[in-house]
């Protein structure tokens, strides 16, 4: 490595913890305390779930907006977009988002959740902001939602209406119209130019990868609410279309990736998206690569941001590149990293883990760490040459 290394941070949210920007600034300050020299670039990132205003509201000619906006509950809420010149960002965990839910006294989303959240409100505020606004593209980041009902509840609330069997609307106010038997949609004009997904997994609309199965649970649905919000995916995708369902990421942020397509949209990865927006070329003869996210597991390698950087890092040279998480799943390969390590050396318990504070100390401890590591490597195979 070079006296003067080129570091590149590209974190991802901690969610429910620290922002993208505040994990790269505690990940820098491990690594100039390691190597004061070193060239450090911090990129806010994300990958269509929390974070994505963020990051582009750092693009320059953004324009940050707030709102009046209701969320996955019908609660008042303030949420944020960003104008973009005549495009509209607009993220769907700000409004609809898992840490939005009731939570039990351990700390676990309620398990009277999936009855009864919806999408509408991001339908509201997407509504709201084309009325305001008139942009011509509409740019939605899907992820990190509280809310598995298809996409109904954004359609409603956009303007559509969602019936049953019997062709009874179905107001998102009553519950999650996935329950209720949605099988058929009218929907609105939106009077946009293109309508754009962002999406932080791959994932289908149904089966072990889709948005029930692979991701109901941690928004409190028990295993007999997964087999019904099962159901009434299939259901709903036989109205949408095979080529919907199946299409990679309609089960994103509760299968609104499948909502946002039967509109006329159109999904791409969030974490490719957000880059070539924010950083184009940042990882250009990097030597040392930091990612991360909360957690590392199985839905990493699904289009989150990690693995969306690890690989865009790889287009840009050789660096090595190291992932820092809370937790790590130790039972899951780990391709396109060259080491994963956990940032929390002693057991805690989730809340004491998760205090902003703790996590980006945690953070900086373990850069500092790993560039130590690094840099002693490198200079004694220099040395040794």
């Amino acid at each position: 490595m070079r006296p003067s290394p080129r570091v590149v941070v590209a974190m991802d949210a901690f969610k429910g913890s620290i922002s993208s920007a505040d994990a790269g600034a505690a990940v820098a300050r491990g690594v100039r305390a390691a190597v004061p020299g070193a060239h450090v670039t911090v990129i806010a990132v994300a990958d269509g779930g929390e974070g994505t205003v963020d990051a582009l509201a750092s693009v320059a000619g953004a324009v940050r907006h707030q709102i009046a906006a209701t969320d996955l509950l019908g609660r008042p809420i303030t949420a944020s977009y960003v104008m973009l010149g005549t495009a509209a960002v607009i993220e769907s965990a700000s409004v609809v988002g898992l840490p939005l839910l009731p939570h039990d006294g351990a700390g676990a989303p309620s398990q009277d959740s999936p009855a009864v959240a919806t999408s509408f409100g991001l339908g509201r505020l997407m509504r709201d902001v084309i009325d305001k606004h008139h942009p011509r593209r509409i740019i939605v980041g899907l992820g990190g939602t509280g809310c598995t009902d298809g996409g109904t509840g954004l359609i409603a609330g956009l303007g559509g209406t969602i019936r049953d069997g019997a062709g009874t609307a179905l107001n998102p106010a009553d519950g999650n119209p996935l329950l209720r038997g949605a099988v058929t949609a009218e929907l609105p004009a939106l009077g946009v130019d293109e309508l754009l997904g962002l999406s932080d997994v791959t994932a289908p609309l149904t089966g072990q990868d889709g948005a029930a199965h692979a991701f109901a649970a941690q928004k409190g649905a028990d295993p007999a609410m997964v087999a019904r919000l099962e159901t009434g995916l299939r259901h709903w995708s036989a109205a949408l279309g095979k080529d919907v369902a199946e299409m990679p990421g309609a089960g994103a942020a509760g299968g609104l990736g499948a909502g946002l397509a039967t509109l006329g949209g159109t999904l791409r990865s969030g974490v490719d998206w957000i880059l070539d927006a924010t950083a184009p070329g940042a990882f250009d003869g990097a030597d040392l690569v930091f990612t991360g996210e909360g957690r590392i597991d199985a839905q990493s390698s699904m289009g989150k941001v990690p693995a969306g950087v690890a690989q865009r890092a790889r287009k840009g040279g050789n660096p090595l590149v190291v992932a820092l998480a809370g937790a790590v799943d130790p039972g899951e390969p780990m391709p396109g990293f060259d080491a994963v390590f956990p940032i929390h050396t002693r057991p805690l318990d989730l809340q004491e883990a998760m205090r902003p504070e703790v996590a980006a100390t945690a953070l900086e401890n373990a850069a500092r760490q790993v560039t130590t590591l690094v840099t002693r490597a490198r200079e004694r195979d220099c040395a040794e040459s």
